[in-house]
């Protein structure tokens, strides 16, 4: 067979829980959803990405890595699809943040091909009913063990894509929505909320009203940002107000004045945002708030209220746990070259997709 062709391979992939996962990259998003999402490396046609790592215990074992799920998007369900990839593990002479953008630089002595070219099948995946995904689905075991250095180190996990196959044709670019997260230099966290149950329309309206929301965990203080669309629209009177609900749990009752609308936050506080809802309906803004502890799963409900004539809507519930500081140094990176596996540079990125290591 010659060494230009995919080794075809059947495995059994199943999803793995976080219980069985050894090390999660970036650490601090073992137990939480990351702020963006990516389709490197599984949802190209050929590619080549490294990602640095930082925060894999040193003496970790690994015999594979997986990918989960984006959660706060909301897109549904991903088919089935083949990959025909490589990948090599060594300890990298850099750290994360001295990350080179030719690829040979940043691979460490001895490296090791964990896993020679091979097709491998991922399966259907759908968008989490929960944040962050439980399970980590996308799973690539190797070939051969790799043994992080009790010492530790940089972990550079050297991923090459030379083609995929679907049930619409092959060797095409894909949106998988992988998680993937971006700390930022100066400690900032952000967060992103999780959009479920469902909103109610304005008066008059039938789209219903739905809401966006991130909260930054900053230096002194936090900050809600908050979109809204489908709301109240202002007619011009500068009367219409958006506002938020935060609580602690959900709640689900019906507000009395209609039926149709559910209060889905136990809103012990109300907030008033700042500015008026637009002609059409939308809001963004901010909410700064006390500097929160971590952990804390807060359950918030926009919506807004025409002060003339009472007209109020309310969005879906969004959910958000409240993060730690972001890691500093930044513990993890990519170097992606999107368009051909052959490359021998590729761009730096701060966003890294959410690996788990078994």
């Amino acid at each position: 067979m010659s060494k230009h062709r995919p080794f075809l391979v059947s495995l059994s992939l199943q999803s793995l829980a976080l219980a069985q996962i050894a090390a999660v990259s970036p650490s601090d998003r073992a137990g939480l959803e990351g702020n963006s999402f990516t389709h490197f490396p599984l949802g190209r046609a050929s590619a080549r990405m490294q990602t640095l790592h930082s925060d894999v215990p040193g003496g970790t074992l690994i015999r594979g890595h997986a990918y989960r799920r984006d959660a706060t998007g909301v897109r549904g369900q991903i088919a089935a699809f083949q990959s025909d990839l490589s990948v090599t593990l060594s300890m990298a002479p850099n750290l994360p943040t001295q990350a080179s953008t030719t690829f040979a630089n940043n691979v460490g002595s001895n490296p090791t091909t964990v896993l020679p070219r091979t097709l491998l099948t991922f399966p259907a995946t759908n968008r989490p009913t929960q944040d962050p995904a439980p399970t980590f689905d996308l799973t690539i075991p190797y070939q051969l063990p790799f043994l992080v250095p009790p010492q530790g180190g940089t972990l550079c996990v050297d991923v090459q894509v030379f083609g995929n196959q679907t049930a619409t044709g092959a060797n095409q670019n894909l949106s998988i929505f992988l998680d993937a997260h971006e700390n930022y230099a100066d400690g900032r966290a952000e967060q992103p909320g999780f959009r479920t149950f469902q909103g109610c329309p304005a008066p008059g309206a039938t789209a219903e009203c739905y809401s966006a929301m991130t909260l930054w965990r900053l230096a002194t203080a936090s900050r809600l940002d908050v979109s809204i669309r489908d709301g109240v629209a202002d007619t011009g009177n500068g009367q219409t107000r958006a506002f938020v609900m935060l609580g602690s749990g959900v709640d689900g009752s019906p507000w009395p004045l209609r039926s149709d609308c559910s209060f889905w936050s136990t809103a012990e506080i109300w907030a008033s945002l700042p500015g008026t809802m637009t002609a059409t309906g939308s809001y963004d803004g901010s909410l700064t708030l006390p500097q929160l502890p971590p952990g804390f799963r807060l359950w918030c409900q926009a919506g807004a209220i025409d002060l003339g004539n009472v007209a109020m809507s309310f969005s879906d519930a969004v959910t958000v746990v409240t993060p730690p500081p972001g890691p500093v140094p930044i513990p993890a990176v990519r170097i992606v070259n999107s368009t051909s596996q052959t490359a021998a540079t590729g761009s730096i990125s701060n966003s890294v997709p959410v690996m788990g290591f078994f």
